[in-house]
């Protein structure tokens, strides 16, 4: 096992949340443009290497699972909020000072289910585990960024948040390394469909980045510039020998 992967998936969120408990200010324009530069890399990684790799081994179901894993993240939005998309209008959150634990479950959900695509790839140092595990990272620190603020917004103290976002940290390596273990016990077909199914949250969080990063849905100059280079970033590594 690779245990530099385990490390990079803890470590990306774990800056995000120091970055957000010791900052006494954050310029969301900025995160919003890395978001968006993540997202774009995400979504054109699931197409260039994830899809590919599943659909090589596909059946009649591969596009149902997909569609439940797109479907399963709109549902997991309703307890997230969005903090996974770079959300920090939770302000019905902040007032009620309780610990949102739901918020923290679903968000842990989520990333454990980010971690996934690794375990098939962990132990190979091939072009399309570190592709994939740059995308998660990129996405993760923002994320991570974007719960801590919330928790430092309840006036938890540093001690509290750093323990509920060091959980929430050990997610997503806990999803690589359950992955890599199902990956040699259960049938390709059936760790096939699993994949398919991270692939659909893929799909959706990287789409709904994209579009809710951006103001009235419009493209700005420097948005436009950050996808591109995304874009460009998962060609190179994809394509580029």
């Amino acid at each position: 096992m690779n245990f530099l992967f385990l490390i990079v998936l803890f470590i990306s969120p774990f800056l995000g949340s120091l970055a957000a408990l010791f900052s006494n200010s954050y310029d969301e324009k900025k995160l919003k443009l890395l978001l968006s530069f993540a997202g774009a890399y995400l979504f054109s990684i699931t197409i260039l290497s994830l899809m590919p790799e599943v659909y090589s081994s596909a059946n009649k179901y591969t596009g149902v699972f997909i569609l439940g894993g797109f479907w399963f993240q709109i549902l997991l939005e309703r307890y997230s909020k969005g903090i996974e998309h770079g959300h920090f209008h939770l302000h019905d959150v902040v007032k009620k000072h309780v610990i949102p634990f739901g918020i923290i479950a679903s968000m842990c959900l989520h990333t454990f289910l980010e971690g996934i695509p690794l375990g098939a790839f962990i132990e190979n140092n091939t072009k399309i585990s570190y592709s994939i595990l740059v995308g998660i990272a990129l996405h993760e620190f923002p994320a991570a960024f974007a719960l801590a603020i919330i928790l430092k917004g309840l006036k938890l103290t540093n001690r509290t948040i750093l323990i509920l976002m060091t959980i929430y940290c050990l997610t997503s390596p806990f999803g690589a390394i359950l992955s890599y273990s199902l990956n040699y016990n259960v049938s390709e077909s059936v760790f096939s469909q699993f994949m398919a199914f991270v692939i659909g949250t893929f799909l959706h969080i990287s789409t709904t980045i994209l579009f809710e990063s951006s103001e009235h849905h419009k493209f700005t100059k420097l948005k436009t510039y950050a996808v591109f280079i995304g874009v460009l970033l998962a060609l190179f590594v994809v394509f580029i020998q």
